[in-house]
């Protein structure tokens, strides 16, 4: 089966998106689950509205955090295998419903947020 290519116009589509997720049957194309992906994004959201619990160095941010910020705007695609500061990293066979249930929390209180985000540890 082919990778799908995914847009969205609005956070209702996303939220959609993960609730059909999460009732069907999916086939990864990728090295990770759907637990993994969604522990993963409401992680970085949820350091975006509270904090992050890491600091990246300077010099990393600087040097190469907005070259590749750039590089993934440009494309609008991450790439696969790309380390992560997240740690622990989230382990395969978690609990689905429970991890889109976190990350559509997290949208949530991402898009009813006013005011200032944490900045990114690593993209500034």
């Amino acid at each position: 089966m082919q990778q799908r290519s995914l847009e969205f116009d609005n956070g209702a589509e996303v939220v959609a998106e993960l609730e059909r997720l999460k009732r069907t049957v999916y086939i990864s194309h990728g090295a990770w689950d759907l637990f993994q992906t969604c522990d993963h994004l409401a992680y970085f959201i949820e350091g975006s509205l509270d904090g992050h619990p890491y600091k990246v160095p300077w010099l990393l941010k600087v040097l190469f955090g907005r070259f590749i910020l750039r590089r993934i705007l440009k494309s609008g695609k991450m790439k696969a295998g790309a380390p992560t500061p997240q740690k622990p990293l989230p382990a395969a066979g978690g609990d689905e419903a429970a991890a889109v249930a976190r990350l559509t929390k997290a949208l949530e209180r991402l898009f009813a947020h006013e005011g200032e985000l944490h900045a990114s540890p690593f993209f500034g």
